[in-house]
């Protein structure tokens, strides 16, 4: 609702169209035109606020007040860009070693029953998972591509505004609007993928073809698949919700993968009751939708 009402707010004085998509961006982001609608500031400054060294950081940014990004041959910008290449692939590593850290205990395993054990492969064939072209490579694929296109060669710039904000503050209010756009996004994806048939077999049944999931194999299924349920709705969570930061999208970046690996587990985890009790989705959820 947040950020609902932070747009209708920010547009509630007539203004100049934007000539450009970056134009628009920077509006979307701005705060100038809130005279007109002071009462929601509060709200506003609530929903923004960000937690850094410093402490709280209530300041909402002015049109244009986002510093220029580090030049390209910086340390300071191949250091964003190795560490946007290289660590998702590390993150999925961290999710394997969780993955084999449980697998010997027998306390802690859902399927018990031979029909719905795991292949081989799907339990310990890690290397071939990472490699796979629609896997974590997919995603990283398209980190590179926007940065290629927008701050290196300037040709057409994609790059979500909130990526461009380095604030070193998290900002918890946003954090929750990215998982509430996020998670509504890729549920209408997915309703529409097992409801149209030809979207289903051209995109989704690969992944079915795995009846009995693990994490190693989470992001196993087909290219168009990855591009459709989990890129798309992740770009336009980046662009729809206002007021994000590099460090808030790298934290739900990553709670969000770490969440869509733990659901194709064959075991339970600590969570998830309290996961059940809020009416989210378990990892046993998950194996019945398999």
């Amino acid at each position: 609702v947040l950020p609902v009402a932070a747009a209708s707010v920010q547009f509630s004085r007539p203004r100049a169209r934007p000539r450009s998509a970056r134009a628009l961006a920077g509006a979307m982001n701005a705060t100038s035109g809130l005279e007109g609608g002071a009462a929601a500031a509060p709200l506003l400054a609530l929903y923004a606020s960000g937690l850094g060294w410093s402490g709280i950081d209530t300041r909402l940014p002015s049109e244009g007040s986002l510093p220029p990004l580090p030049p390209l041959c910086s340390w300071e910008f191949l250091s964003l860009v190795g560490l946007s290449m290289v660590g998702p692939y590390l993150f999925c590593c961290l999710t394997y070693a969780y993955h084999f850290s449980r697998l010997e205990r027998t306390d802690v395993k859902m399927r018990i029953l031979p029909q719905d054990i795991p292949k081989p492969e799907h339990r310990y064939d890690w290397r071939t998972a990472l490699s796979r072209p629609e896997g974590i490579s997919a995603v990283v694929g398209y980190i590179a591509v926007i940065i290629f296109l927008g701050p290196v060669t300037n040709v057409y710039d994609i790059v979500p505004l909130a990526i461009k904000d380095l604030t070193p503050t998290i900002k918890p209010l946003v954090l929750l609007a990215y998982f509430l756009t996020f998670d509504f996004l890729m549920w209408c994806i997915h309703y529409c993928q097992h409801h149209w048939s030809w979207l289903y077999h051209h995109t989704h049944d690969q992944h079915h073809l795995i009846k009995s999931p693990t994490i190693v194999v989470a992001l196993t299924g087909y290219l168009p698949d990855t591009c459709l349920l989990i890129i798309v709705p992740f770009h336009l969570t980046q662009v729809l919700v206002p007021f994000g930061n590099f460090v808030t999208v790298f934290a739900f970046a990553s709670i969000a993968l770490w969440h869509l690996h733990m659901i194709h587990s064959e075991f339970s985890h600590p969570w998830d009751p309290a996961l059940k009790s809020l009416g989210l989705v378990t990892t046993h959820d998950h194996h019945v939708h398999h």
